[in-house]
């Protein structure tokens, strides 16, 4: 009989062990992140590194739609749990968007300071416009008076470069600071 109650024990392990979830790796992909592979009845999912190590963490699956693991100091390589946050998707997918930083000048015609994107600004460079100016209008204007001769041309508009941030460091870098000086200070 006891060899029977033993029997039974190993088969209801085995059991256990067949339906457990198994996970394989990490293993790391060609750009260098890594993934691993869970099986759970028969089925299979491929996850990344560090969203599975928040899963474990927080002892829940993610919501897929919603929440998303980002690394904090931008290194992917580094799955540390205290350098991975859990953010929405939608503020992911902000504070990851690349910006461009918008450059000042004072108009041509009216002397107003204003900002204007590189981009707009090389456009016109290209086409060997007049410039910078504030709007349309100041734009019109000068163009009435250089044909009625009443001014003088007006040099083209430089050829820039655009300068690229992204919120999140800026972001990253206050929280870095927030952690460092005013934790120890209460």
């Amino acid at each position: 009989m006891q060899k029977y109650g033993q029997l039974l024990e190993y088969a209801n392990f085995y059991n256990l062990l067949a339906i457990a979830e198994k996970v394989y790796g990490p293993y790391t992909r060609s750009d260098g992140r890594q993934i691993v592979i869970i099986r759970h009845k028969n089925r299979s999912r491929t996850v990344s590194y560090p969203k599975y190590l928040m899963e474990v963490h927080l002892r829940r699956p993610l919501d897929r739609d919603r929440e998303t693991v980002d690394h904090i100091n931008n290194n992917f390589n580094d799955n540390r749990l205290n350098n991975l946050r859990l953010v929405p998707r939608d503020v992911h997918s902000a504070d990851d968007t690349r910006r461009v930083k918008n450059v000042k000048f004072k108009c041509s015609m009216c002397k107003k300071d204003f900002e204007r994107s590189p981009r707009l600004v090389r456009d016109k460079s290209k086409k060997n416009k007049a410039g910078p100016f504030c709007g349309r209008q100041c734009a019109g204007k000068y163009s009435r008076m250089f044909q009625l001769k009443l001014i003088k041309k007006v040099d083209k508009q430089p050829y820039l470069e655009s300068e690229y941030y992204k919120r999140k460091n800026i972001k990253a870098f206050i929280d870095y600071l927030e952690e460092k000086y005013i934790t120890k200070t209460a």
